[in-house]
């Protein structure tokens, strides 16, 4: 299940990581699909919370 705040959907770094995760699907590599899953958690967690 993905959620995405308002914050998320502006955030550059969030878009360029989930395209980054979208091409790992395409190209059915999951060693890098679970990367990227892990790459994006830790960059949300340095988003400030939501109100």
């Amino acid at each position: 299940m993905r959620t995405h705040s308002r914050l998320e959907s502006r955030c550059p770094d969030c878009a360029a990581l989930e395209r980054g995760r979208k091409q790992a699907e395409a190209d059915r590599d999951p060693s890098k699909v679970t990367d990227f899953n892990v790459l994006i958690l830790r960059h949300r967690m340095t988003h400030p919370a939501e109100p």
